[in-house]
């Protein structure tokens, strides 16, 4: 396919159990899309992550870590580096440090930033993880950006708490697994969505439980104290410098 100026860009968020979703998700992927593709996890302090590495192996895409002002370009797959915070302006990513604080927040910080610039046809979504990062994000860039938004399945999430406080928010378009989630991306391909920017009463028939749900119990996103589980990508990272990858095509 000809280049896009400007693709669609679709921030996929994660934390623990997220790298057997990001590898779900991205292997049932086209890779004609004409889409561009942000992964926001969160990795512990001071690590070197391996997941461009790792994914690369599921995917002829080209995958790479972000580096500041790095160009959006279609079909491509950009991963946020460790200690960081990502923002989007003009088509390129720039990157701030990230806040000394115990809670991670790199994804709704994001998708913050999308729904700000008002990027065409932008797609949020959530996968599994703990906490509830994410929820507030995806709420946003529904109400002010227009996007379209997307969590996974509980059921078939290693950690259910992000996508049960996305989805609880009530501003998901889409209740997925990973492997459908590809396949509605794919059918999106080359359009911009006309879902309506009001918010879509979801039917999840699932009852969590307690224990899947943020600590307040009040059945929307939860609160600072809640803890953000790092990615279980750790347990691969290591403190030697990690090789950067831009996979060929």
């Amino acid at each position: 396919m000809e280049k896009v100026e400007n693709p669609r860009v679709v921030a996929i968020g994660a934390s623990a159990g997220g790298l057997d979703a990001f590898q779900k998700l991205i292997e049932n992927l086209p890779v004609d899309t004409d889409m561009a593709f942000v992964l926001l996890s969160h990795i512990l302090r001071g690590s070197n992550s391996l997941l461009p590495e790792i994914l690369a192996r599921s995917t002829k895409m080209q995958v790479m870590q972000v580096t500041e002002g790095i160009r959006l370009y279609p079909n491509h797959i950009y991963i946020l580096p460790p200690d960081k915070f990502m923002e989007i302006r003009q088509g390129s990513l720039h990157l701030v440090l990230r806040p000394n604080k115990p809670v991670n927040n790199a994804i709704n910080h994001f998708l913050f930033s999308l729904a700000q610039n008002h990027v065409r046809g932008s797609i949020g979504i959530i996968l599994s993880g703990e906490g509830s990062d994410g929820a507030e994000g995806i709420k946003i860039l529904k109400e002010e950006g227009g996007g379209v938004t997307m969590a996974q399945l509980p059921e078939t999430a290693g950690a259910q708490s992000m996508p049960i406080n996305a989805i609880q928010i009530d501003h998901v378009d889409y209740i997925l697994s990973p492997q459908d989630i590809a396949k509605k991306l794919a059918s999106m391909s080359g359009s911009v969505s006309d879902i309506a920017k009001t918010p879509l009463k979801v039917l999840w028939m699932k009852r969590p439980t307690s224990a899947s749900i943020s600590s307040d119990n009040t059945g929307s996103m939860g609160t600072e104290s809640n803890t953000n589980k790092d990615l279980d990508i750790n347990k691969f990272a290591k403190k030697s410098p990690a090789k950067k990858v831009a996979k060929k095509k």
